[in-house]
């Protein structure tokens, strides 16, 4: 699986997804963010908290976890992702950070 930026910069940038969790964030040696999902380069509003949401791989079953974002996650456009509550996701399915937008893929 893969998430690919959609929308926003970096646009058609793909992060290939490792079983297990995947951090969403910005790269941060001082407040220890090192997210595998990294959108320092392409949040230059800073919208994209250190350690926004995890994206969690279990075989072919996906969720999606904000993790304490200032601006919060949100699915398709829908409401907030409330903190701490993992939420299935699947191909196609947008998730949405800051201004970032991507999109769950196969390989």
């Amino acid at each position: 699986m893969r998430l690919v930026i959609v929308r926003g910069d970096g646009q058609g940038r793909v992060f290939k997804l490792e079983q297990g969790s995947n951090l969403i964030g910005r790269w941060d040696p001082d407040s220890g963010a090192f997210p595998e999902i990294d959108l320092e380069k392409e949040d230059t509003e800073a919208k994209i908290s250190r350690k926004h949401a995890v994206v969690e791989c279990k075989g072919s079953a996906v969720t999606v976890e904000d993790v304490g974002s200032r601006n919060g996650t949100f699915i398709n456009r829908g409401p907030r992702l409330e903190t701490g509550v993992k939420y299935d996701i699947k191909v196609g399915d947008e998730v949405i950070v800051g201004k970032t937008f991507l999109r769950l893929e196969n390989d």
